[in-house]
């Protein structure tokens, strides 16, 4: 499917080329394209670290989708270039997914020429898809100012955000009660700016209140989390929501520590990337391994010898 010489697809993404980068994206996606892939990040990492990523997380119903269209809708009126990640919850039997998110924002992704993708999590745990990290990466290189990432939003869960995105924006909504307290150890952890969505509904004072409470009860050190109004519908809030990721902005460029720690994780993703798809293929022939010592060998002596005779395959080829 792909024929294209690597080469050609970085300088194609470089340019803002919409095929080729959404070629580079399926690219990454596809597990059996895995050393094409790994070409192009490899090329590609060290032309990364321009974009501001900002991760928007949430249980569901809250309206991050909307909220996400009336940002990008702003700060490509304000002359940013924008794309948009959305990862939609795929079925853990066909591996389908609706890609929800493309049909609620399509409106102003046509408006205002924001590039947006879905990508399907896979199964994966953490409100994320293995391909997000790349995917990331490729936007970044392609020269876009702002990545916003939307993870699948199953509540407490969707913690794998904070390891991509340099803004956590947890995004909430009156009428949560008790929800708050519940996923308050979770998610309520990893939030840089904390959004209370559809404002205008009964219950809203009392929501930032219960959220405001629930963040004097968590330990932080260095920057203390804003709780934002906004009503996405209307846009009203959204400008404050900005001025708010530019202040978080300002603080991770003077904290070194930050920086370091966001360097860290963005490490530890693409590593653990790498050794899920390295993990993936040797477990591609489980199934031999089961028939061949079914009756003669425990589950757990089968796993031990499919790794050991994975790595001497491995070193083979090293070697070659």
């Amino acid at each position: 499917m792909f024929h294209l010489q690597i080469d050609d697809l970085i300088e194609g993404i470089r340019n803002g080329d919409r095929k080729k980068i959404a070629r580079a994206i399926t690219l990454v996606e596809d597990p059996s394209l895995s050393q094409q892939s790994r070409d192009l990040m490899s090329r590609l990492w060290p032309l990364t670290g321009r974009a501001r990523v900002i991760g928007i997380t949430g249980p569901p119903g809250v309206g991050k989708s909307t909220l996400i269209g009336a940002m990008a809708e702003r700060l490509s009126q304000r002359g940013r270039a924008v794309a948009i990640l959305a990862i939609d919850a795929s079925s853990p039997f066909s591996g389908g997914t609706l890609l929800g998110n493309r049909i609620r924002m399509q409106p102003v992704l046509a408006k205002s020429g924001v590039y947006m993708r879905s990508l399907a999590n896979r199964g994966v745990n953490g409100g994320m898809a293995r391909s997000a990290w790349a995917a990331s990466s490729i936007l970044d290189v392609a020269g876009n100012d702002y990545i916003i990432i939307e993870t699948v939003g199953a509540g407490q869960a969707d913690l794998d955000v904070v390891n991509i995105a340099d803004t956590v924006c947890v995004v909430l909504a009156p009428g949560l009660g008790d929800q708050i307290q519940a996923i308050k150890s979770g998610i309520m952890e990893i939030g840089d700016i904390f959004v209370v969505n559809k404002k205008d509904r009964e219950g809203s004072y009392m929501a930032i209140k219960d959220i405001e409470d629930a963040l004097a009860m968590t330990p932080r050190s260095g920057w203390n989390p804003p709780v934002v109004a906004t009503e996405a519908l209307s846009g009203d809030g959204i400008d404050e929501l900005l001025e708010r990721i530019e202040e978080h902005r300002k603080y991770f460029s003077s904290s070194s520590d930050e920086k370091a720690r966001k360097f860290r994780n963005q490490v530890r993703v693409a590593m653990e990337d790498e050794l899920r798809a390295i993990v993936g293929g040797i477990l591609s022939s489980k199934e031999e391994y089961i028939e061949r010592m079914y009756g003669q060998s425990d589950p757990y002596s089968v796993a031990r010898e499919l790794i050991e005779d994975a790595l001497k395959n491995s070193v083979k080829e090293l070697q070659r």
